[in-house]
């Protein structure tokens, strides 16, 4: 339990960032104007949702497509 607390400062705010990155990336995939690109909205949800950090990113680089 101390070996969690000595770490905690550091995992909130990869924490925080993971959350943000992930309503982020879900509220902009699921507006209704939005094209992607390579897969579909479902698949980029799943991406988004489990693919921590990394996922969101993806997203946002490579797979949505510019109008």
């Amino acid at each position: 339990m101390d070996t969690l607390l000595q770490y905690l400062p550091l995992l909130l705010p990869i924490f925080a960032l993971q959350l943000i990155l992930l309503a982020l990336g879900l509220y902009d995939l699921f507006q209704e104007e939005r094209r992607v690109r390579w897969f579909s909205k479902r698949v980029w949800a799943v991406i988004i949702f489990f693919v921590n950090i990394i996922g969101p990113l993806a997203y946002f680089f490579v797979g949505r497509e510019d109008e």
